[in-house]
C-alpha cells in the first residue's frame, strides 16, 4: 500500500484521532490537578581561601578553592550535611528522603554554591534551605585544613538567604495536558494506521475505484435485507442506482448490446445480499419492455426461491440432468421476468455447473429471452462462478462496502482473468445514500406505466383501429388504419410452458 491509502486512512479514521486526543487532553489535566503544588527555594555560599598576602598564595589559593567547591557541592545531600539539618528542625524524616528534596549545583567558573529545596510548603522549602546552607558552611570549615595558625584555610560565607517563594514551579498543568492531547492524538494515528493494515474491508467507493482492477458500473445505495428495491419502491434511490447499473450493463459493449451476464460476489461475506440484486437487475431490464430470465445457478448458497417466494422443488438441476425441459421449469415471477430456481441441490454441484448440458440451458435460455442473468457463487469459494461466465457475455462482480476485502476483489478478477472470462465490471453495493438523490427521488412524480400497462394500451389501440376499419370498410370509405404506424411489442414472447 502507498502512502496515499494511509493518508487517506488517517483522514477516514479522523474522528478517532479527535476523540482518543480529547480523552487524553482530559486525563492529562485530570491528573495534573490531583497532583500537589511544590515550591523551591534557593540559597547561596561563597567559598574563599582564609589567607593569602602574596598575589602568588592568592592565585594558588584559588586554585585550591575551585579544586575543592565541586567536593563541596556533593557534601550539600550527605548525611553531615542533612543530619543536623533533621535535627534542628525537628522533621520527621530520613537523611535519604530529605537528599531528595535537596539539590546543589555550582555555576560554571565561579566558587559558588547554589542549594534548592523543592517542598510542597513555600515556608518549609525557604526554611530547609537556610539550614542546609548553615550546616553545608560549619561541616565544610571542620572538613577543611588547617593553616599554620590553627585556622580553617578555607572560609564558606553564605551570600543569599532563601526566601519563601510567591509562585509554584510545579507541576507544569498545560505541559502535562498538552502532552496528553499529543498522546492521545498520536495513540489514535497508531490505531487508525492498525486498522488500515489488519482491516482490509473495503469501506468507500473510492477504495475500490483506486483498485483499477475492472470498470465501475455502480453503486448501489443500502436497503432492507432481502427486498427487491424496484418491487419494492420503485422511486427511491436504490432503484435508481440499479437502473443506472443495468445501463452499464446493457451498453458495456458498443458492438452488441449483453444479454446474459453471470452475477456474482468477490467475498464469501455479501451479506446475502447478491440474489436480491441479481432480481432487481432483471427487473431493471424488464423496465425496457425486456424479457428475463433469472437462473439461480448458486447450488452452494441459500438460493433465490426463498428471497423470490417461489418454490424450488423443480429447477436448474431438473434441467441439466434431462428430467424436465427449460419451458417447464421456469417460474413466472414478474410481469416481464421468469425465474428457474435451482432445484434439487447435488452433493457435489461442480460438474452439474461446468458440463456441456448447462451450456446448452443458458444457449436455449438466450434464445427464448432477451436477457439472462445468471446468480452465481462467489469467484474466491468456488469455481461455479468461472464455468458459468465462459458461458455468458461476462461477469458483473458484486462488492460489499464493510463485508468484502479487499483481498478477495483482487483475486476474484485475476482467477477470471487467468481463464480469459471477460469482466463486465464491479458494482459496489451497501453505499449510503446521499440525502440529496434521496430528497429527490421521493419527490412526487408523474406515474410511470409498467410493460403489462403499455402492452395493455397497445392491445386496445389496435383493437380500436380495427374496429373503425370494419366500419369503414361497410361504408365504402378507404381505411385510415394504413396511415397510423405501426406499433410492435418489444421483447420476445415467454416460452409456451412457462409456469405462473
Amino acid at each position: 500500500m502507498d502512502p496515499l491509502h494511509y493518508w487517506r486512512a488517517l483522514v477516514r479514521s479522523w474522528p478517532l484521532v479527535v476523540v482518543l486526543a480529547i480523552v487524553g487532553a482530559v486525563g492529562g489535566w485530570g491528573w495534573s490537578q490531583t497532583q500537589p503544588d511544590s515550591y523551591r527555594a534557593t540559597s547561596s555560599v561563597f567559598v574563599s581561601a582564609a589567607e593569602g598576602a602574596s598575589p602568588t598564595e592568592l592565585l594558588q589559593g584559588s586554585s585550591y578553592t575551585q579544586n575543592l567547591v565541586q567536593s563541596y557541592t556533593r557534601l550539600a545531600t550527605t548525611s553531615a550535611v542533612l543530619e543536623p539539618v533533621i535535627a534542628d528542625l525537628d522533621l520527621d524524616t530520613t537523611p535519604t528522603r530529605l537528599a531528595r528534596l535537596v539539590t546543589a549545583e555550582n555555576p560554571l567558573n565561579t566558587v559558588i554554591i547554589d542549594v534548592s529545596v523543592v517542598d510542597g510548603n513555600a515556608v518549609q522549602a525557604a526554611a530547609l534551605a537556610n539550614a542546609v546552607t548553615s550546616s553545608l558552611t560549619e561541616q565544610a570549615r571542620r572538613l577543611s585544613p588547617e593553616s599554620t595558625t590553627g585556622l580553617s584555610s578555607l572560609a564558606v560565607t553564605p551570600v543569599a538567604t532563601a526566601t519563601a517563594p510567591q509562585q509554584p514551579i510545579g507541576p507544569n498543568r498545560r505541559l502535562i495536558t498538552l502532552a496528553g492531547l499529543v498522546g492521545g492524538a498520536a495513540l489514535g494515528v497508531v490505531l487508525a494506521l492498525l486498522r488500515s493494515v489488519l482491516d482490509t474491508r473495503l469501506r468507500s467507493v473510492r477504495e475500490v475505484d483506486e483498485l483499477a482492477l475492472a470498470p465501475l458500473l455502480g453503486t448501489v445505495s443500502r436497503r432492507p435485507s432481502g427486498e427487491n428495491a424496484l418491487d419494492v419502491d420503485p422511486r427511491g434511490v436504490a432503484a435508481d442506482d440499479l437502473r443506472r447499473v443495468r445501463a452499464q450493463i446493457q451498453f458495456a459493449d458498443l458492438d452488441e448490446p449483453v444479454r446474459s451476464v453471470t452475477l456474482s460476489s468477490s467475498s464469501a461475506d455479501d451479506g446475502g445480499g447478491r440474489g436480491p440484486l441479481a432480481l432487481d437487475v432483471a427487473l431493471a431490464f424488464a423496465e425496457q419492455g425486456l424479457s428475463v430470465l433469472v437462473v439461480d445457478a448458486d447450488l452452494r448458497g441459500p438460493g433465490l426461491a426463498a428471497a423470490a417466494a417461489v418454490s424450488d422443488a423443480v429447477g436448474l438441476t431438473d434441467v441439466v440432468l434431462g428430467r424436465r425441459g427449460l419451458a417447464d421449469s421456469v417460474v413466472a415471477w414478474r410481469d416481464g421476468v421468469d425465474l428457474l430456481p435451482s432445484g434439487e441441490v447435488p452433493a457435489n454441484p461442480s460438474p452439474v455447473i461446468s458440463s456441456s448440458a448447462t451450456a446448452q440451458l443458458l444457449a436455449e435460455a438466450r434464445a427464448a429471452y432477451d436477457v439472462v442473468v445468471v446468480d452465481a457463487p462467489p469467484v474466491v469459494s468456488a469455481s461455479d462462478a468461472l464455468e458459468l461466465g465462459r458461458m455468458t457475455d461476462g461477469v458483473v462482480l458484486v462488492t460489499t462496502l464493510g463485508r468484502s476485502l479487499r483481498g478477495d476483489l483482487v483475486q476474484a478478477v485475476d482467477q477470471l482473468q487467468a481463464v480469459q472470462v471477460p469482466v463486465i465490471g464491479i458494482v459496489v453495493d451497501g453505499v449510503r445514500a446521499d440525502k440529496a438523490r434521496a430528497a429527490t427521488a421521493a419527490a412526487p412524480t408523474r406515474h410511470a406505466s409498467s410493460p403489462a400497462e403499455l402492452r395493455r394500451r397497445e392491445h386496445a389501440l389496435t383493437a380500436d383501429q380495427t374496429a373503425a376499419s370494419s366500419r369503414r370498410a361497410s361504408d365504402g370509405s378507404p381505411s385510415a388504419v394504413e396511415d397510423l404506424p405501426d406499433v410492435e411489442v418489444q421483447g420476445k414472447a415467454r416460452p409456451s410452458g412457462a409456469q405462473s
